[in-house]
């Protein structure tokens, strides 16, 4: 008789702490997906002024001290990318458009983690116009702020479109 109360005690205390658990998680989903989208949001920004050629302002979706990586190669900080890099490089487009864009966020405290998967196209302009289409893949971290969702880290690598 003792081992069957034990049993049941043992069963209804698991049953208990299980429930406990999973209204934490619960709750902590329901919590976080208020701040996927707030990622995303900040993302979705980045994309947008790429696509329209214009990165103005664009220092506000990242820290002070966000450092951009591409293709193997670290490009500096941000405001270094853009200064030297990306920025310049966009004089020279007529089209930046992403194909297939998904994005995969995960949150843990103040720091999000996002992974994005996206096909796309550049047309440079000028007289040996060309269109350049590539796969590619990108991982961002950010980092929650008194002013939201800032990208500290960004890390980019794009290949040949594979048929």
């Amino acid at each position: 008789m003792k081992k069957i109360i034990l049993t049941l005690l043992l069963l209804s205390t698991s049953g208990l702490i299980f429930a406990q658990n999973m209204d934490h998680e619960n709750h902590k989903n329901m919590a976080s997906s208020e701040e996927v989208e707030a990622v995303k949001k900040v993302l979705k920004a980045y994309k947008n002024a790429l696509e329209a050629l214009d990165v103005t302002g664009t220092q506000k979706l990242f820290t002070d001290d966000a450092d951009v990586f591409e293709n193997g190669k670290y490009e500096g900080s941000y405001q270094d990318y853009l200064d030297h890099h990306i920025g310049p490089e966009l004089g020279h487009f007529k089209e930046f458009s992403f194909i297939d864009y998904k994005v995969d966020v995960q949150i843990e405290g103040k720091i999000a983690v996002a992974f994005e998967t996206y096909n796309y196209k550049i047309v440079t302009g000028g007289e040996d116009s060309r269109t350049i289409e590539r796969q590619a893949v990108a991982t961002s971290v950010l980092k929650k702020t008194e002013s939201g969702w800032k990208i500290m880290q960004n890390h980019g690598s794009s290949r040949a479109v594979r048929n």
